[in-house]
């Protein structure tokens, strides 16, 4: 495996401020802006990129890393911060005047998220019952999210172009009562447009996937055989 390289990218207008986008060893994706100074760095901005993208405004970009406390350092500090504080590790830096330099910041997040979309990720899902909007009036899977963690949900139809979930719940882990199904925390909304894109929306936005296109398929027994059919496997 080659050693993992840390490019920040400067920013149009901003003399020694650099960007860049990373993931974490626990699959999460983070932004990361820096002011340079002689040797010295000062983190301007830290987020989840991957948290909160169905808002808008500035709500997008509000969920800061709770780990990241030190946000002012030796430029030798850097690498050792972020292996610390926002879970990656990297063996050297780079920085980096290249096609992005003038970007503003909408459109460095969209060039990225242009960049990450070019890889086909497929939701794989099990279809039941009549059709409504081109889809089966009951969708199943069981999938693995970007932090590895299992998770079955079960959607239907409801009417007009409107979809609901009727169940989802992780099933990786025991726990004490074993009738207990745990819902990850962040699903908060029960209905979606009953569409293939409100279907990828809801699970990438709120059960922390990235799944680019969604395929139909039957006879799959998903009571039988709890195996994921997609996602991070």
């Amino acid at each position: 495996m080659q050693p993992s390289i840390l490019k920040m990218e400067v920013i149009a207008g901003n003399c020694g401020v650099y960007q860049t986008i990373f993931k974490t060893r626990h699959g999460r994706v983070v932004y990361l802006a820096l002011a340079v100074s002689h040797d010295s760095c000062v983190i301007t901005q830290c987020f989840y990129v991957d948290r909160n993208q169905g808002r808008t405004g500035d709500d997008r970009y509000a969920h800061a890393p709770k780990k990241l406390q030190t946000m002012e350092f030796p430029m030798e500090k850097l690498l050792s911060v972020l292996e610390n504080q926002l879970d990656k590790k990297f063996y050297q830096v780079e920085w980096m005047n290249d096609q992005t330099k003038a970007l503003t910041f909408a459109e460095y997040m969209e060039f990225w998220k242009t960049q990450e979309q070019q890889k086909y990720r497929f939701l794989v899902m099990v279809g039941q019952g009549e059709t409504y909007n081109g889809l089966p009036g009951r969708l199943r899977t069981r999938l693995k999210n970007r932090l590895h963690r299992s998770i079955y949900i079960d959607l239907a139809y409801r009417g007009g172009d409107e979809g609901v979930v009727n169940h989802c719940y992780y099933y990786d882990r025991r726990y004490s009562d074993p009738e207990r199904c745990v819902t990850p925390p962040m699903l908060i909304r029960c209905f979606f447009s009953y569409t293939k894109e409100g279907i990828l929306q809801l699970i990438n936005h709120e059960l922390y996937c990235n799944f680019t296109h969604m395929i139909v398929t039957d006879g799959i027994d998903l009571d039988d055989n709890i195996t994921p059919l997609c996602g991070a496997i």
